[in-house]
């Protein structure tokens, strides 16, 4: 019965650690995110395969230089948010040059609804965004 206790409370433990790394960020490796992000573009932009090695190269690029910068600068959240938003432009930019024009319109359309459920968050309503009036 102890041991059924202490590796149950053994998960538990493991399992706590685990959500509260996520939540705060946990893995920065850039080739992780890299692979992400282009897989969840190709599924939703339909990307030929050509597109998406194209597509992964830049998110690497992306992806390595927001690292970086977390590096050098560490904790400075309005340094880090203008830099992170320089690569981002930069990155959009040069997806433009990959993309077609109506994977370009769902691409920006993804953005789109990717800024509005951050607002959502931003005006302090934590209920899951939804309207309660």
């Amino acid at each position: 019965m102890k041991t059924t206790k202490a590796f149950l409370f053994s998960l538990l433990f493991v399992l706590a650690v685990g959500t509260v790394s996520a939540q705060r960020g946990g893995n920065h490796d850039p080739v992780a995110q890299a692979e992400q992000q282009t897989e969840r573009l190709t599924k939703v932009l339909e990307l030929t395969p050509e597109q998406a090695e194209r597509v992964q190269t830049i998110n690497l690029q992306f992806a390595e230089t927001v690292k970086g910068a977390r590096e050098e600068i560490g904790d400075e959240r309005s340094a880090m948010r203008d830099i992170v938003e320089k690569a981002n432009e930069a990155r959009r930019e040069e997806l433009k040059s990959v993309l077609n024009d109506e994977q370009l319109v769902k691409l920006e359309a993804l953005e789109a609804d990717r800024e509005n459920r951050r607002g959502e968050g931003k005006r302090g309503d934590r209920r899951g965004g939804k309207d309660r009036s």
